[in-house]
């Protein structure tokens, strides 16, 4: 979304700076953790290349390189949704728009946005939970022992940001519910 569609404030210029500086926030803490997700993208193709060299030209493969490569993904996928979602990245299904109108296209827009934060919020919810059970019982991974809790908590991290993301794309439709008629 432009930074005209997620413009929070409209008014004092106090308050404009206010909402500048908390989406700048936003913006910032978005970009770190999509920065992290590349970086573990980068790593996973790595070790993804180079365990198929050692399997296949050497035959020797890498014992648990999918182990890594799973919790890899998820810790990848979970980080780089909400900046995704943020920037408008994702895929969008437009079919009935013309047929439900500016404001049909306004109430699913919303409908949408509210039940995504309602499933995210759930999501959060249970996998924080199951990341405090992981750290209580100190789970790890079964060939390399790694500890699935950061697993956990990039769940509880992404999603969280992604549902904060959704709130503010949703106040941002209300601020500017006149385009919706045009």
């Amino acid at each position: 979304m432009s930074e005209e569609g997620l413009s929070l404030n409209r008014g004092s210029d106090r308050s404009e700076q206010r909402g500048g500086r908390a989406r700048r926030m936003l913006e910032g803490a978005l970009q770190a953790i999509a920065f992290l997700s590349g970086i573990v993208l980068v790593g996973l193709m790595l070790l993804v290349a180079i365990s198929v060299f050692f399997r296949y030209a050497l035959n020797q493969p890498i014992l648990g390189s999918q182990e890594l490569v799973q919790l890899g993904m998820v810790v990848m996928v979970m980080l780089a949704m909400p900046n995704t979602a943020y920037r408008s990245l994702h895929i969008r299904v437009d079919i009935l728009d013309r047929v439900l109108g500016s404001i049909g296209c306004f109430l699913t827009d919303m409908l949408a946005r509210l039940l995504g934060m309602a499933v995210l919020s759930i999501l959060v919810v249970k996998s924080w939970a199951k990341m405090l059970d992981a750290l209580e019982y100190e789970d790890v991974t079964n060939m390399l022992e790694l500890p699935v809790w950061v697993a956990y908590a990039s769940i509880s991290a992404g999603m969280a940001l992604y549902a904060g993301v959704l709130l503010l794309q949703l106040i941002s439709q209300f601020g500017n519910w006149r385009e919706y008629r045009e």
